[in-house]
């Protein structure tokens, strides 16, 4: 990652973070790829953690689906979010 180091602790959250989505929403390996690519700095980490949490209902239950959960980590690696 160009921005994160892999010792971050954001670097390192935010793939304990695509490993706790995987376990509820299957995450094909690409799109996990992806999400670790486009998230390049810690403000887009950030971002997109909040933005995951805005999907939870109660404490485990993730409402997404992997198009989306890829979508958004697109749009917040852009700007857009």
């Amino acid at each position: 990652m160009a921005g994160v180091a892999e010792s971050s602790p954001y670097r390192q959250a935010l793939i304990s973070l695509i490993n706790s989505i995987n376990q509820v929403i299957p995450l094909k390996p690409e799109n996990q790829v992806l999400i670790v690519w486009r998230l390049d700095t810690e403000e887009k980490i950030i971002k997109f953690n909040d933005w995951i949490k805005t999907k939870l209902k109660g404490e485990n239950e993730l409402v997404a689906t992997e198009q989306e959960i890829v979508r958004a980590a697109v749009f917040i690696g852009k700007g857009k979010m």
